[in-house]
């Protein structure tokens, strides 16, 4: 936060009211999440591990469980604990972190009730 203190005061203000209004425990970026999943991986294989995040994402849901993916919080590669924790050599990085949890209501549940009503039974046309 010291950082963003220093680039945009005016950032740093707003986040701060955000911060002092949230319920305890205060927490920004995992919101409290039960689980915290780290994808690392290859710089090189950027595209397979974005892959890789997506499919345990849809994964999740089919089986009733939240989840969001928080760009955001990749940025704990700025502390030194956090990267001998994850075990972060130099070539990977981050991809995620996901938050994993069980949610108020059944996703499943929440995408067919929103999809349902709009629902069109798909036309094939071959050119």
């Amino acid at each position: 936060m010291e950082n963003i203190k220093e680039m945009d005061p005016e950032l740093y203000e707003k986040v701060m009211k955000l911060y002092e209004a949230m319920p305890e425990p205060k927490d920004l970026v995992y919101y409290d999440a039960p689980i915290i999943l780290f994808v690392i991986g290859p710089i090189k294989n950027a595209v397979s591990c974005a892959l890789a995040c997506e499919n345990i994402m849809l994964a999740a849901c089919s089986l009733g469980l939240g989840s969001c993916y928080v760009g955001f919080g990749a940025m704990v590669k700025g502390n030194a604990e956090v990267v001998q924790a994850l075990e972060l050599e130099d070539g990977e990085r981050i991809y995620g972190p996901i938050l994993l949890g069980y949610p108020k209501d059944d996703p499943r549940k929440r995408f067919m009730d929103q999809h349902d009503s709009c629902y069109v039974e798909p036309k094939i046309k071959w050119i």
